[in-house]
């Protein structure tokens, strides 16, 4: 077995998988709302940035924006379930393989920086600086970036999780040092300091940690299969996938929430479908970002109709997400078996979705209200509610997943 020839086949072998599955999220309508978003965006951008107070933190938030991005540095090594009983032999010789899932990891997330960092570039121009300052900020970045995926790859070999996150906080606190000095502009005197006992930690202490533990391949799996679920739980609002397991989190403490969502209409799929809001494949987790991104948006989004557009556009982006609902018992045989109508499904996705429609158009309206004009607020909750009637019956139940 040649490693470097396996870590090829697996490499094209998901990309060819991940590329139908882009395509059919790309021949969707979600890639008229990012379109829609980014030409709004791009022409409020320079109106916000000449708005902004000479206050504006500024340097924290290029510090917490990129702190997050370069201490979750994971490596993509694409191990499988099986490879822990067809590998394990294997594993003195599978250095080519590792060393070619931290390059693969380094050069994708050097490529999420470099994207943030053009996003983030009008900003970084006006109040940090431009020309030299932006390329050698870029570079320090890519540097800080290959120690964090070097030291998080040996950060794999330890045995408890509590080993790993105290380490990846101990990550985090040297990059918040890094970030906040490169950001304000502290010299390249203290940003070359930093750096090199970066790798001098590095190289006298995490690249140490390999001759003490072996690989933990169990782990291993567990983070690559989470990443894959990830990919795989943003494309299921597109099509059927079949890899997809169900993820559930008991949350107790969101029992109470169930009873409102159920409200009068008390059948199996709305139970079903409201403790699955709640518990399973963060269907909840996503309603909360778009609605937050979208208070978010409206907040810094100068005054005007525009506004209304906006709450639009994000309820869309909900809705296309609880429509996956209908499906998430579809390989489940016990549903099957209960005593209930199948228009009873209909109703209760239309029940839930117009309670959680509704409830957004409301939040947005109110963030309308306390910084814009009380008649486009009023407005929007009209539109939003509107929305949130005709998505629910009607929209909600047109959208059909496609095949791969």
């Amino acid at each position: 077995m040649n490693a470097q020839s396996l870590w090829q086949e697996r490499v094209q072998s998901y990309w060819s998988e991940a590329g139908r599955y882009l395509k059919l999220i790309g021949n969707s309508g979600f890639l008229f709302t990012v379109y829609f978003l980014f030409i709004v965006g791009s022409y409020y951008y320079q109106q916000i940035l000449e708005q902004l107070p000479e206050q504006f933190p500024t340097v924290e938030l290029f510090t917490v924006v990129f702190l997050f991005i370069l201490t979750r540095s994971r490596v993509r090594t694409f191990v499988k379930q099986a490879d822990v009983v067809f590998l394990l032999p294997f594993e003195a010789k599978m250095s080519d393989y590792f060393r070619s899932a931290i390059r693969y990891s380094f050069f994708i997330q050097v490529g999420l920086i470099v994207l943030c960092l053009l996003l983030l570039g009008p900003l970084f121009v006006l109040r940090i600086g431009t020309g030299p300052v932006f390329w050698s900020t870029l570079a320090v970045l890519v540097l800080a970036k290959l120690w964090n995926v070097l030291s998080s790859w040996e950060e794999q070999r330890l045995q408890s999780k509590q080993e790993r996150v105290s380490h990846m906080v101990l990550r985090a606190i040297i990059n918040v040092v890094l970030l906040y000095l490169l950001f304000s502009q502290a010299g390249i005197a203290f940003v070359g300091i930093v750096l090199l006992l970066m790798f001098g930690l590095y190289f006298l202490y995490w690249k140490k940690l390999a001759r003490t533990y072996s690989l933990k391949w169990n782990h291993l799996i567990e983070v690559e299969e989470s990443m894959v679920m990830f990919f795989y739980r943003i494309a299921n609002a597109f099509t059927d996938v079949p890899q997809l397991r169900n993820q559930v989190r008991e949350r107790k403490y969101l029992s109470w929430l169930i009873p409102i969502l159920v409200g009068k209409n008390q059948s199996v799929y709305t139970f079903l479908m409201s403790r699955s809001f709640i518990r399973a494949n963060d269907y909840l987790g996503i309603y909360l970002r778009l609605m937050a991104v979208g208070a978010f948006v409206l907040y810094i989004l100068p005054g005007g109709w525009i506004q209304i557009a906006i709450i639009i556009v994000f309820m869309h982006m909900v809705m296309m997400q609880l429509s996956t609902i209908w499906y998430h018992y579809d390989m489940n045989m016990w549903v099957d078996i209960y005593p209930a109508e199948p228009e009873g499904r209909k109703k209760a996705l239309t029940s839930l979705s117009l309670k959680l429609l509704s409830f957004m158009a409301v939040v947005l309206a109110v963030v309308l209200f306390l910084v814009g004009d009380a008649l486009i607020a009023v407005v929007g909750l009209a539109a939003g509610l509107v929305f949130a009637y005709l998505g629910s019956t009607s929209f909600i139940h047109r959208r059909k997943k496609q095949a791969v």
